[in-house]
């Protein structure tokens, strides 16, 4: 990491790209345009080809900075120009005169299309080679192929690397496609794919690569995966210049502290802690862009994402086994080691044998089932999260595609890619729209997906009721911890399930709708005395422990109809008395007139309203307590909410 002779220029965050066939003249026009030579391999001077990436600064003419990726041309280093294709902002797609558009000149346009939506221009190259005729003839050939892949309006001009005929109309129409370039606002934490890694000495470990979102800072913690490795960025260089920091779309060099050289490679990603993480399944959007081959059921394929590229197998979404040229689709993939993806990443699926591009698209969710079965998302619902990530939400993406049905605010920075400001204020946009219910203070269930959790609660009543055939339901507390949730949610929960036509939401129980407890003739006799005799009682109430008695029941079918009166509602059982739950209601509501009176109703003036005796008052006041109507205040009750 030297000090390079770069003035204070100010670099913008765009990323220039050559892309073409070999030797059609890429390496020699970067050359010619900024004076560097990016060919640094030993094998590429002895071959005279470029083999891997090559990187270059390019000086505007408003003497601002931007960046140049020369990307090998030879199909055999494809896998090398897909990792530069992912970053380019500004495609120059360089075409010899002598040949005229071939084989790597349309892959390569392809592969950049579908992983980013850039500007293109075309340069004609060699043309000091051909007559003005062949001139001409390749140069309206460019634009009829530029117009057919979606670039009707992209500039076509004709230059010599040999001569310099034509670099000035070259540097025009870059310079004109650069002030184009406006990247949608993006606030997700800094994450770069690394492309190469050295060692330098003085400094020691360096990652080169190119920011795809977010901001890097000399002095910042960073995770390495896979891993998650930690380790700390010391400084920090942009086009062989110290820089504060390292940005999205900007060539960047990253000294590390924490980490060795020979233990990092391309494809390994640098990020921002606590963010991102591993997957080794993810749903994605896919487009067949072969003219020919069709993309199978569980085909092995090169996955190219970033600077890495995986063999995967994939399962194709419904009931199809082929996604035939043209067409676009859902697949499941699974990864072997893990990968850092996240949803709205673009990628490149190539085949094997022959090894050609077969189709790109965007990352759904990385939240797949890694089971290995068909995906469970009906076609609707992939389609909706596609609409989601190509509209740069991968939050709602996540959401409808993979996520969850019920989230927890720990799974919130993976999903929303993003922290504190991030996170609330994706959730806080989501709730409004209705697109997530709050489920207690940190829990969300999907709104579309209640039917989720509803089937778990569903199949485990199901169960429930058989072995428990004389109780009303499954207690609301279990029922929570069953979908995982902790009981300051069960409030929301019953309220999502208010509509269902499923589950029944009873009192302190759930149970289905069509469930009734099976009591035989005696007990639904004593089930009715006892609730005679709590109706009888009043507001002095009844001892549950008289009842047997007074009854001539057992103990145990005391306690069972009880339970089962008192998750009807029909009872109210407060320190060990049964009220009929009408005099609980009616002395609530004296004591909500109370506190039209006062701020604070001592228990002598609830007393004198309600006729209740003192052991009776008091356990009554605590139960409104403990329902968070009331609250202790001294030697009273202040009021916290007016319900029942």
């Amino acid at each position: 990491m030297k000090d390079g002779a770069l003035s204070e220029r100010e670099i913008l965050p765009v990323m220039l790209g050559t892309a073409g066939h070999v030797d059609h003249g890429k390496t020699a026009l970067v050359k010619l345009l900024t004076g560097c030579d990016t060919d640094l391999l030993p094998e590429e001077k002895k071959r005279g080809m470029s083999i891997d990436l090559g990187f270059a600064p390019f000086v505007l003419k408003d003497s601002r900075m931007v960046g140049i990726i020369d990307v090998p041309g030879h199909e055999d280093f494809i896998r090398n120009m897909v990792a530069g294709a992912s970053s380019i902002d500004v495609l120059i797609l360089v075409i010899a005169a002598d040949d005229g558009i071939m084989p790597q000149t349309i892959e390569h346009l392809k592969i950049v299309s579908l992983l980013r939506t850039p500007r293109v221009m075309a340069v004609i190259t060699k043309i000091d080679m051909v007559s003005a005729q062949r001139r001409q003839e390749v140069k309206e050939s460019a634009a009829a192929f530029l117009a057919e892949y979606g670039f009707p309006d992209a500039p076509v001009v004709t230059g010599s690397n040999s001569t310099g005929e034509g670099i000035g109309e070259v540097r025009e129409a870059i310079n004109k496609l650069v002030a184009e370039v406006a990247h949608a606002p993006d606030a997700r934490p800094f994450r770069m794919n690394i492309e190469r890694v050295f060692s330098t000495e003085g400094y020691g470990t360096v990652a080169t690569g190119i920011p795809s979102c977010g901001k890097c800072s000399v002095g910042a913690e960073l995770e390495l995966f896979p891993g998650p490795v930690k380790a700390v960025c010391r400084a920090i260089q942009t086009y062989s210049r110290q820089s504060d920091d390292a940005r999205a779309h900007t060539c960047s060099a990253i000294n590390l502290r924490g980490v060795k050289a020979q233990d990092l490679e391309r494809g390994m990603t640098l990020a921002e802690p606590g963010v991102y993480g591993e997957t080794c399944s993810a749903v994605l959007s896919v487009r067949n862009v072969h003219e020919s081959l069709p993309l199978k059921r569980r085909q092995e394929l090169r996955f190219c994402f970033g600077t890495s590229n995986r063999i995967v197998s994939g399962l194709l979404a419904g009931a199809r086994d082929l996604l035939n040229p043209g067409e676009t689709g859902f697949m499941q993939i699974k990864f072997k080691d893990p990968l850092v993806l996240a949803a709205g990443d673009r990628f490149i699926l190539r085949s094997l044998s022959p090894s050609a591009t077969i189709a790109g698209g965007v990352v759904l969710t990385t939240n797949g089932d890694s089971r290995g079965k068909k995906p469970r998302l009906d076609i609707a619902r992939l389609e909706a999260a596609r609409a989601a990530a190509e509209n740069n939400d991968p939050f709602l993406s996540e959401l409808i595609a993979g996520a969850p049905a019920v989230i927890s605010q720990s799974e919130l920075p993976r999903l929303v890619q993003g922290g504190g400001d991030r996170i609330k204020a994706q959730t806080d946009e989501k709730t409004r729209l209705g697109i997530i219910i709050p489920l207690g203070p940190s829990r969300w269930i999907v709104k579309d997906r209640i039917f989720e959790p509803e089937e778990k609660l569903k199949r485990a009543l199901t169960a429930y009721h058989k072995e428990n055939k004389l109780s009303r339901g499954m207690p609301a507390l279990q029922a929570c911890a069953l979908l995982g949730l902790d009981n300051n949610c069960l409030a929301d929960l019953k309220k999502c399930f208010a509509g269902s036509r499923a589950v029944a939401e009873r009192g302190d129980c759930f149970s289905l709708n069509d469930f009734s407890p099976a009591l035989t003739e005696k007990q639904l006799a004593l089930k009715e005395k006892i609730l005679q005799s709590a109706a009888r009682a009043g507001r002095a109430a009844i001892a549950s422990n008289t009842l047997c008695e007074e009854l001539g029941a057992e103990s145990r079918n005391i306690q069972l109809m009880t339970r089962l009166l008192s998750g009807e509602g029909l009872i109210t059982v407060i320190d060990g008395y049964l009220f009929h739950t009408s005099i609980v209601s009616e002395c609530l509501d004296k004591l909500l007139k109370l506190f039209e009176e006062e701020k604070v109703v001592e228990l002598s003036r609830f007393r004198a309203a309600t006729g209740l005796s003192r052991n009776l008052a008091v356990p009554l006041l605590e139960h409104f307590d403990a329902k968070g109507i009331t609250r202790r205040e001294g030697k009273g009750r202040s009021l916290l909410r007016k319900s029942k």
